[in-house]
């Protein structure tokens, strides 16, 4: 067997350390660009699940918003509508009691008539 020359210098020279330095390199390349992939599929599941997360929280503070608006709003209807029907009831009894008066008046008004016709003829009576 015959022995193989060994082609290669025995000490390091310039271009066989740029070579060296470039396959590091890339290996070094590739090795972060792995990482960086899945750094970013970490980043964005991580992302996935606050952004899930952040939209519920918010879903069911809007959901207890609107609830806590609902009920001040029907708590304030059922208060006007308590307060209209007291108004309606007072507004009945005035005007129950201005027709009383209205009344009164058309009386007083009758009699203050029929003192007039009494009075009209007061001369003549007092002459007869």
């Amino acid at each position: 067997m015959k022995k193989q020359k060994n082609t290669e210098p025995q000490y390091v020279t310039k271009e066989i350390l740029k070579k060296e330095i470039s396959k590091s390199e890339n290996r070094l390349n590739t090795r972060i660009d792995g990482v960086e992939q899945r750094l970013d599929a970490k980043i964005d599941g991580v992302e996935q699940r606050l952004d899930a997360k952040i939209d519920a929280k918010v879903d069911s503070a809007v959901q207890s918003m609107k609830d806590y608006t609902d009920s001040r709003f029907t708590q304030l209807d059922t208060k006007l509508d308590g307060l209209a029907q007291k108004i309606e009831t007072r507004f009945e009894k005035f005007e129950r009691y201005f027709e009383q008066l209205m009344g009164m008046i058309v009386q007083q008004n009758k009699k203050i008539d029929t003192s007039l016709k009494q009075l009209k003829n007061h001369e003549q009576r007092i002459t007869k």
